[in-house]
């Protein structure tokens, strides 16, 4: 049985299965519990059943194909009425679980699955930076490689690690104890040693780095040693993708591994989230934001893909490619289709 796979022939890419250039378009942040607030349960009992599963075949699946995804992306979701997006604080609880890999199977769709091996993301409130030199980070490593590997779907791209991981400096203050170096290199090889014994067919896809964030260079030389891609999320502002990607192409040029834009997106005032200002103006302008953004990652030599953050637009997110009541933004949802479907046309072609 054949699996995903990176490789570099004139531009780097995934592979499919089959050995075919696979650009990894996907969709981050698709949770069926979006569709269960007071405003949108009926929605999801007469639409869905109130079945994961129809949702995730009739629902998610249907409108990826339809608007030219490829991948389902990390399915976490931003479920806190403060924090990052509102007021710029770190907040406590301010994220759902990934939906399990054996449930997102049933879209049908190339998935990721993530395994949060520690609670240290820039956007938590109350991190927790326990030593990964301990016998205890590598038994609890072990403990979620066992429980959500999946050795045998051919439809799993990999598995990340920790989303936003604050690796330069908690905003809490919080950190770790010990050289930065040892510490990566522990985290890293621990973490990925833990998947391997479960899994040697799936990619690596490592922490989704932020921006904002930051990724030190001790941390960036340890994980090359040990994952597959470098994931790396980011969210400029109008006229800032210039800047970000200089960022992320330094750290590209550091690892020597290629990149995945493994969350990004942009928002506008909406009827829910009214506030939502400082990026687009209205869906419409959303729309030219992904287009230039995905026209200019498809164009680098060392990006295999991104995913567009997010799926259904909730109360605290703000920002969807489908409004609170499971309708598509059509102003945003046409462009995004017709542009997916001719960047992952012209994909082989130029990695082949």
């Amino acid at each position: 049985m054949a699996f995903f796979r990176v490789a570099k022939r004139r531009q780097w890419t995934f592979l499919d299965p089959r050995g075919e250039p696979f650009p990894s378009i996907g969709v981050a942040h698709a949770h069926d519990t979006n569709l269960r607030y007071g405003h949108n349960l009926d929605i999801w009992r007469e639409r869905y059943g109130g079945d994961r599963a129809k949702w995730l075949r009739d629902g998610l699946g249907k409108d990826l194909r339809e608007w030219g995804f490829t991948t389902v992306g990390a399915t976490g979701e931003y479920i806190s009425g403060t924090g990052l997006g509102v007021t710029g604080m770190v907040v406590d609880l301010g994220h759902a679980e990934d939906l399990p890999g054996v449930e997102v199977a049933e879209a049908g769709l190339p998935y990721v699955q993530a395994l949060r091996v520690a609670e240290i993301e820039a956007w938590n409130g109350y991190p927790a930076f326990r030593d990964p030199r301990s016998a205890a980070f590598a038994e609890y490593c072990d403990h979620l490689a066992r429980t959500l590997c999946r050795p045998d779907d051919p439809l799993l791209l990999g598995y990340f690690l920790v989303d936003g991981p604050a690796w330069a400096g908690h905003p809490t203050g919080a950190g770790w104890a010990g050289p930065l170096a040892e510490i990566a290199e522990a985290y890293y090889a621990t973490a990925t040693a833990a998947i391997r014994r479960h899994d040697q067919n799936h990619l690596i896809l490592g922490d989704r780095y932020g921006t904002k964030a930051g990724a030190p260079g001790e941390v960036l030389d340890a994980a090359a040693k040990h994952v597959d891609v470098l994931s790396v999320q980011t969210f400029p502002k109008p006229g800032g993708l210039a800047q970000a990607l200089e960022t992320i192409e330094r750290w590209h040029t550091r690892t020597g591994l290629p990149v995945l834009v493994a969350d990004t997106g942009n928002w506008c005032p909406t009827r829910l989230s009214p506030h939502r200002t400082g990026s687009a103006g209205d869906q419409a302008e959303r729309a030219e934001g992904y287009v230039h953004t995905a026209e200019t990652l498809a164009a680098l030599d060392w990006c295999l893909g991104w995913h567009w953050c997010a799926y259904v637009e909730n109360p605290q997110r703000g920002w969807g490619l489908k409004d609170p009541w499971d309708e598509p933004y059509e102003a945003l949802t046409g462009p995004v289709a017709e542009t997916n479907r001719r960047l992952a046309g012209a994909w082989a072609a130029r990695r082949a």
